[in-house]
């Protein structure tokens, strides 16, 4: 979900005059707008076929229950219409795309999708689609405290009494999980290796694995160097694993060894136990 403005935003007057479609697919249409007179993120249902009508609730349900200050809240939902505020910055892979970030900004930007992703499983919630193009950074900025984890479109939602992907491939294959593409949801070790993956992209500038279909159906086993120090290669090592039980176990053990990391460098405060930004 793309929700953010370019790096020189147009003057309010013309930011909120006129809607303006960003996207139609899927029968969802995604827009800029105005919500309470403030500017918006609003995606609306335009189909009444079922499945779309149902998936399309299911993400303001998973949405409405979520609230934290490093996730995109749901300002108002029904049934054919969210809205959500329009963060003023720009992507992670808006930024990935003029290339790799310094390790103190790689750090710090993982540890703030990982301190998200520790808040998101506490409420049995697996976003299953953790990628530079669902991590906005607030304000352009490069640092824990910025990070705004946003589309649950795919999510799995053990508080609810179905998953509508059941089965389903859904996922960007650079970012999901090998057991991911093979169906199975709602493991939230899924989201710690697609973190893994965004922790490489951010100091690689680009995937560990060039032919991703490749990698996931066990076909290709070619993967890049890791990048950063050797302090880190260890833990890259695990989230990148094929194994569930490799990895590391939980957002929360995963936060706590990147912060060790981290401050074993000299480099703690990009990873702080707080939301300060990095120095």
């Amino acid at each position: 979900m793309h929700i953010v403005q370019d790096d020189a935003p147009a003057p309010s007057s013309a930011r909120t005059a006129t809607p303006r479609v960003l996207s139609r697919h899927g029968g969802v249409q995604s827009e800029e707008g105005v919500h309470a007179g403030q500017p918006a993120f609003i995606k609306t249902c335009l189909t009444d076929e079922p499945q779309v009508t149902a998936r399309f609730l299911q993400e303001g349900q998973i949405a409405a229950g979520l609230s934290h200050p490093l996730i995109v809240p749901l300002l108002s939902a029904s049934p054919r219409r969210l809205v959500f505020p329009w963060i003023s910055g720009v992507s992670l892979r808006e930024r990935l795309e003029r290339g790799a970030l310094p390790l103190p900004e790689a750090l710090s930007v993982v540890c703030g999708v990982l301190s998200a992703l520790v808040y998101v499983h506490a409420q049995g919630v697996t976003h299953q689609d953790v990628k530079p193009e669902n991590v906005l950074l607030a304000g352009g900025q490069a640092e824990a405290g910025a990070v705004r984890l946003t589309d649950f479109g795919m999510s799995h939602s053990r508080a609810l009494g179905s998953d509508l992907h059941e089965g389903t491939r859904m996922g960007t294959p650079h970012f999901m999980a090998p057991e991911q593409f093979r169906g199975v949801r709602g493991d939230p070790r899924s989201d710690l290796y697609s973190a893994g993956v965004l922790l490489f992209d951010c100091l690689a500038g680009h995937p560990p694995f060039q032919d991703a279909l490749g990698w996931l159906t066990g076909l290709s086993p070619e993967r890049a160097p890791l990048p950063g120090p050797p302090e880190l290669h260890p833990l890259l090592d695990a989230a990148l694993s094929r194994d569930l039980d490799g990895r590391p176990q939980t957002a929360q053990d995963m936060l706590r060894r990147l912060r060790e990391v981290a401050r074993f460098l000299g480099l703690e405060g990009c990873c702080p136990e707080d939301e300060d930004p990095c120095p």
